[in-house]
This record gives structure tokens, C-alpha cells and sequence, in this order.
């Protein structure tokens, strides 16, 4: 489970730093004034975004919804130790990647918002 939760938040961290907008080369006035706002709205970005703890929120929360479903699917099934756990890796594992998810899009947001306020024309 310990590798689980490190290869989700690995992987968020890693989403947060590739996203980029695509600006529209006519609305770049100033090459310079543009790269030094793409630096501020990326750490503008990453300060609001939802971010590890989101995730580690959805991790844990799908983890305990996983174990419930999964110990009940288990009683039926003759095995409850084996429903929870592999419940709670599915619902884990799931809530990770909709954690994830959130915060990825909450900085995309963020980014594109900040670069629109500063007069660019973002195509994404």
C-alpha cells in the first residue's frame, strides 16, 4: 500500500510540472514580459491547486470505501479478508487517480486564468 500512495503522489507531482498553455504567438508582445509570466502564473498555479493532500485525501477515502465494498462483497463470497483487502487497493488506487485528477485540473485552471488575466490569448 506504501508503494501505491508513493507512485500517486509521485505521479501528481510530476503532472503539475509538464502542463503548459498554448498561447497565441500573436497576443506575445514582449518575449521577455511572457516568459516572466509564464514563471509567475506557474507558481501562482502550483500554490492553488489542490495538491498532495487532495490526493492523499482520495486515496485514503477510496482505500476505506474499497474495504467496506470489498468486506461485504468477501462475506458473500465466503472470503471477507480477502474482499477487504482487495477492495481497499481498488478503492485506493482509485481515489489516487481522482485525486489526482482534481489536482491537475485545478492547476491547469489556474494557469490558463492567470495567463488569460495578463492578456493572452490561451488556445487550450
Amino acid at each position: 500500500m506504501k508503494t501505491i500512495a508513493f507512485l500517486v503522489l509521485t505521479v501528481a507531482v510530476l503532472g503539475c510540472q509538464t502542463f503548459t498553455p498554448v498561447v497565441d504567438p500573436q497576443s506575445v508582445g514582449n518575449r521577455d514580459s511572457y516568459y516572466r509570466d509564464q514563471a509567475e502564473c506557474r507558481a501562482i498555479a502550483k500554490q492553488g491547486a489542490p495538491g498532495w493532500r487532495n490526493t492523499a485525501k482520495s486515496t485514503a477515502i477510496g482505500g476505506g470505501v474499497g474495504a467496506g465494498t470489498g468486506a461485504l462483497i468477501g462475506a458473500i463470497a465466503g472470503n471477507t479478508g480477502a474482499g477487504l483487502a482487495a477492495g481497499a487497493v481498488i478503492g485506493g488506487v482509485g481515489g489516487g487517480a481522482r485525486g489526482i485528477y482534481q489536482s491537475e485540473k485545478g492547476f491547469e485552471d489556474i494557469y490558463r486564468n492567470c495567463m488569460r488575466g495578463r492578456g493572452y490569448n490561451v488556445l487550450n
